[in-house]
């Protein structure tokens, strides 16, 4: 059945490694990488050091096989990683050579994240500040701890006055929006009224 828990600094090594093996539109990103850390830096171990409390994992027989993490303001949050996260980042990862930017590898666009990390857009935002992030590894799907992890987070974040959340998928990641639009998330236009190309980006109020 899965058992779910809050997240723990003591499970940041297995989150690196759960973020990388989905992190390719649901399957695994692990081939892309050197440093198979960029991921899990971005996407996990911030929001288990500066927001523990919305950080839940799902653990099958003792191994963490899924997370769920996010923020109820997700502009404080940006503020947050700007001053306490990405000034280490910035020292361990030097910023990459701008003028190979259309040979940079996947690591090099990892680390242009982390020194030019680019703002969720207001329309998406504006109307939907709270956000979160999900991931489970193949084990943990098709049982209903997805669910169990959304509602999870989303009574921790009710607890503390969350309203409209946001999410944002990879386009070719077919079953994530599947499993979004199930809990309740529409699709959001932009103010000329068209979809991005690039991300998904989901709302619920």
């Amino acid at each position: 059945m899965g058992v779910i828990r809050q997240a723990t600094q003591a499970d940041q090594e297995r989150l690196y490694e759960v973020v990388v093996q989905t992190g390719k539109a649901g399957n695994d990103a692990t081939p892309l990488y050197q440093d198979t850390n960029m991921l899990g830096h971005i996407y996990t171990a911030p929001y288990v050091v500066l927001a523990p409390e919305l950080a839940f994992v799902v653990e099958i027989n003792g191994q963490v096989e899924g997370y769920v993490c996010g923020v109820v303001d997700s502009r404080v949050f940006e503020a947050q990683l700007e001053d306490a996260w990405w000034p280490a980042l910035r020292e361990r990862y030097p910023a990459p050579d701008a003028a190979r930017r259309e040979r940079w590898t996947e690591d090099e666009r990892r680390v242009d994240w982390m020194h030019n990390p680019v703002p969720t857009p207001d329309y998406v935002v504006t109307p939907h500040p709270a956000h979160m992030h999900m991931n489970l590894m193949p084990k943990a799907r098709g049982g209903g701890l997805g669910r169990r992890l959304f509602d999870a987070w989303l009574q921790a974040a009710q607890a503390q006055g969350v309203g409209p959340v946001h999410i944002g998928a990879d386009p070719k990641n077919d079953g994530g929006i599947a499993f979004w639009r199930a809990m309740g998330f529409t699709r959001l236009r932009q103010p000329d009224g068209r979809f991005s190309e690039t991300s998904v980006w989901m709302g619920r109020s």
